[in-house]
């Protein structure tokens, strides 16, 4: 009977100093694997920050010293074109970024964050805004980590067409699908959504957003200022191209007092609807 209990006893010690170090173990590599996971997302959003800043000075080689070529998913020599057009069209001024999150996809790690940028268009010297959320993913490339897609608003490459079309919508962005808009064929639909005056010292700025409430990419167009007392020669600021579901805030300081707005003042994009590119609800000027 003792030998029994013994053996016995000696069994359920066996077991449960087992488990206990199966446990331990199971725990620890979850703990390892947690640590790992914000030592790679730290990593990233180091990486993202070097971007960042290699775009606001218009360093080309120093950004793309940060982007894989061979393991970029999409078209690399498309997207290339596209940052050297953003840097010919605009003086990048300034780019607020707020890191929403970081999610692993084993060593891949996916970075979503919302952003803000203001920039100079060369060719007509407005003063531009835009808003907009996109997604990042970036790989481990022989110990570092580098870009390899890209999705959502175009914070990189907008004044591309090309790449404006070739970069995939994100969870998050409103995008009117076909089958949502009976009698729909594909196209743009440009309108002004909202337009102001707000006092910005020393003088008025005109803050309106343009959104795309089609189902295709839109063109680079023209918006123009229709004058409210005079026939001056009227003035234009470029409209850049929107996705589906895209819209943009912009703020400029205007030329002359203004009763409405036209976009695609120049009749380069052919919409869905061509009835609603004016807006002359204008709000009157507040302070900033």
């Amino acid at each position: 009977m003792s030998l029994n209990f013994g053996l016995k006893l000696g069994l359920v010690l066996f077991f449960l100093s087992f488990f206990s170090v199966t446990a331990f173990a199971d725990s620890s590599y979850d703990r390892e694997l947690i640590v790992q996971d914000k030592t790679r997302a730290m990593k990233v959003e180091s990486t993202f920050k070097e971007l960042m800043a290699a775009y606001e000075d218009e360093d080309a080689r120093g950004f793309l010293d940060l982007v894989s070529d061979e393991r970029f998913r999409q078209d690399y020599i498309t997207f290339t074109d596209a940052l050297y057009s953003d840097f010919r069209n605009y003086e990048i001024h300034h780019v607020d970024y707020w890191i929403e999150r970081v999610v692993p996809d084993h060593v891949k790690q996916f970075l979503y964050v919302r952003w803000e940028k203001r920039y100079e268009n060369l060719d007509d010297g407005q003063q531009l805004t835009t808003t907009g959320s996109s997604r990042f993913l970036f790989d481990d490339v022989d110990g570092k980590y580098q870009l390899v897609e890209l999705a959502g608003n175009n914070l990189f490459g907008g004044s591309l067409q090309e790449w404006t079309e070739e970069v995939p919508q994100i969870a998050g962005q409103e995008v009117v699908q076909p089958d949502e808009q009976p009698g729909s064929d594909g196209q743009p639909d440009l309108t002004i959504v909202s337009a102001a005056l707000v006092y910005v010292s020393p003088s008025d700025e005109l803050q309106f957003t343009v959104l795309n409430d089609g189902t295709a990419a839109s063109a680079s167009c023209h918006l123009s200022f229709e004058p409210l007392f005079t026939e001056p020669m009227l003035q234009t600021v470029v409209i850049d191209a929107l996705a589906p579901g895209e819209s943009r805030f912009y703020s400029v300081v205007p030329p002359y007092p203004v009763e409405s707005l036209v976009v695609d003042s120049n009749d380069v994009v052919a919409e869905s609807n061509e009835d609603n590119n004016t807006y002359s609800s204008i709000s009157p000027s507040t302070p900033y």
